[in-house]
């Protein structure tokens, strides 16, 4: 049985690298985010096998049911789209506490903040 790896960004340069990696283990099913399941980028990703599912950083629900049932989560957040720290925060935060409630196993969160001051999570040194 394999395991669901859901990844946020998975249309962009560092979530599609997290895709890609993860399509080459027999071992994770790919749960590919993106705010438009019907993009060129995103129907490619179901072509070669991802379960694609509309999410957005900003709504708690689309969270959730993105990451329901996962494994683990990878999250990459985009400040540069609004240039707003606290809002980056805040989707870290919201995605981090949503996987902890859904017992998510593993969660990887790249953000251009240091989420390990900010949230007081120990980042691997």
């Amino acid at each position: 049985m394999t395991q669901v790896v859901t990844v946020f960004g998975s249309t962009g340069s560092q979530g599609g690298s997290v895709v890609r990696a993860l399509l080459t283990s027999t071992k994770y099913t790919v749960r590919a985010v993106t705010r438009d399941p019907n993009s060129a980028k995103a129907v490619a990703l179901k072509e070669k096998g991802c379960e694609v599912v509309r999410g957005n950083l900003d709504e708690a629900e689309s969270i959730r049911n993105a990451v329901k049932g996962a494994y683990g989560v990878f999250l990459v957040t985009n400040y540069w789209q609004d240039l707003d720290k606290q809002k980056e925060i805040d989707q870290g935060k919201r995605t981090a506490d949503i996987c902890k409630e859904e017992r998510v196993k593993h969660f990887v969160y790249s953000g251009l903040e240091r989420v390990d001051k900010i949230l007081g999570i120990p980042c691997g040194k």
